[in-house]
């Protein structure tokens, strides 16, 4: 979906409202990005935290909904605020809510005082407890790359992902694609400017930065 605060040119969108700004606007497209881009952590935190699939899924929904209503209230007032830590802390509490209700009446999969044990291991609140995954970190990455790519024409979008993705060098890419080196420059630096703008305060600096984790997304 186009983002209808993205304006083309040259081939890359440019924006000025961050994502977060966004959804804090209840934008209903915003949220659709942010699920997109959030959605697979907050799933892959409830199977590691002992969730059967469906429980998994089923939390998810719950996270998002309670992010709807107090989104507005994130601040990043600390050096250690962060929005993964925020969103930990409300998918913790999802989990404990499934834990509960499972120590009331277990059923099959994981239940009762097993999964109240599973729950009691949880990293505290507003501790990422994959900040230290590297594939989490990638992850997000190519997630945020593939919201803005849908954004480019496919030589940009081609041009980007061999010379940040892959490692290619811009001069090698840029003949194959039949494209000026400047061109393939220019793509890479805007890129890399509308990924800092739109996560903003969603993903972290060094996740957006030009040594970001390689990752070929398609």
């Amino acid at each position: 979906m186009t983002n209808p605060h993205v304006k083309e040119s040259a081939g890359v969108g440019t924006t000025c409202p961050s994502l977060l700004h966004r959804i804090k606007a209840m934008e209903p497209a915003a949220w659709e990005r942010f699920v997109v881009l959030y959605g697979p952590l907050v799933y892959q935190w409830c199977r590691r935290s002992g969730l059967q699939e469906a429980d998994a899924a089923d939390v998810g929904q719950d996270v998002f909904r309670a992010v709807f209503r107090t989104v507005a209230t994130f601040r990043h007032d600390r050096p250690s605020d962060s929005f993964r830590g925020w969103l930990w802390t409300i998918t913790r509490r999802k989990i404990i809510d499934v834990a509960r209700r499972r120590d009331a009446s277990p059923g099959d999969g994981v239940g009762g005082s097993e999964m109240l044990t599973l729950v009691q291991s949880l990293p505290d609140e507003d501790t990422d407890p994959t900040a230290s995954d590297p594939l989490v970190g990638r992850g997000l990455f190519g997630r945020a790359v593939e919201l803005i790519l849908g954004e480019c024409r496919e030589e940009i979008r081609q041009a980007f992902l061999r010379v940040v993705v892959d490692g290619q060098r811009p001069d090698v890419v840029a003949e194959s694609l039949g494209l000026k080196v400047n061109v393939v420059y220019l793509a890479k630096s805007r890129i890399l400017k509308r990924m800092r703008e739109e996560f903003a305060g969603l993903l972290p600096a060094e996740l957006l930065s030009a040594s970001a984790p390689r990752l070929r997304t398609t």
